[in-house]
């Protein structure tokens, strides 16, 4: 009898390790695979563009952190010296896309400063527009 209930528990054990993984297993593997865990269809691309790049509702995106450092050194002032870039952190809201978002602070000797929030989930993006009062060099 006791043999049953021991292999009763255990069945139970194993089935309960075999279920399926939850939403939050499922966002953090796409991100560790460097893929935004949620695929924009048109209408809502279109919703995320009416917002200025580099904004928490539209992110850049660009691939990993290399891609996040390559962006901001990219990016020109308007007298066409290179912003001072400094990470603030990360962003409590997730990005359109579903996933973390970086912040820096983009920093010129005159205006424009700005917050740019980043996306850095997306495999083999590489943005080519600057965020807004910024110009960009080429890749």
């Amino acid at each position: 009898m006791i043999n049953r209930i021991i292999l009763l528990v255990l069945s139970a054990a194993l089935l309960a390790s075999c279920a399926a993984p939850s939403k939050e297993d499922e966002m953090f593997d796409s991100m560790l695979s460097m893929q935004a865990p949620r695929k924009l269809n048109e209408a809502q691309m279109q919703e995320v563009l009416k917002h200025p790049l580099g904004t928490k509702e539209n992110p850049v995106r660009v691939e990993g952190v290399e891609g996040e450092y390559r962006y901001l050194a990219r990016l020109r002032c308007p007298e066409g010296k290179p912003p001072v870039v400094d990470r603030v952190g990360s962003a409590a809201d997730l990005s359109p896309y579903g996933s973390i978002m970086d912040i820096y602070n983009v920093v010129c000797d005159a205006p424009p400063n700005r917050t740019v929030f980043v996306d850095m989930y997306h495999r083999g993006h590489v943005e080519l527009d600057a965020v807004p009062g910024f110009t960009i060099v080429a890749p």
